[in-house]
């Protein structure tokens, strides 16, 4: 299985602007894995129907794995957010989400992450 390794682009704070479009770009894997501080966005942009998206749940309860969230299916032109991610969603042992992907064709990816409160 190869997975590609996502690296988060902070959004600016105080009005600077982050062109998420220019952002986006298209996925060399259909796993995906990127560090979760609890402030990560995945976005995900389709440009056909019927691409879905899982995040893999990787914690475990009481050693056993825990049932995904349902896969989302995505709609041609539209781009879907999703995040922030609990804990709990991080693979076992790591600080690190998973998201699987139908595929790497018609879809880009982006991860970005919300700047701190100060």
């Amino acid at each position: 299985m190869t997975t590609q390794v996502l690296t988060p682009v902070q959004f600016v704070p105080d009005g600077a602007g982050l062109d998420l479009t220019a952002q986006l770009a298209a996925p060399t894997a259909t796993t995906l894995q990127f560090a979760n501080t609890g402030r990560e966005i995945l976005l995900v942009a389709a440009a056909a129907s019927a691409e879905t998206v899982t995040v893999d749940i990787g914690a475990l309860v009481l050693g056993q794995t825990v049932t995904n969230f349902s896969s989302v299916t995505l709609t041609s032109g539209h781009t879907v957010a999703f995040g922030p991610f609990h804990s709990v969603d991080d693979q076992t042992g790591t600080s690190t989400v998973q998201v699987v992907l139908s595929t790497t064709t018609s879809i880009t990816v982006a991860v970005v992450q919300t700047p701190g409160v100060f």
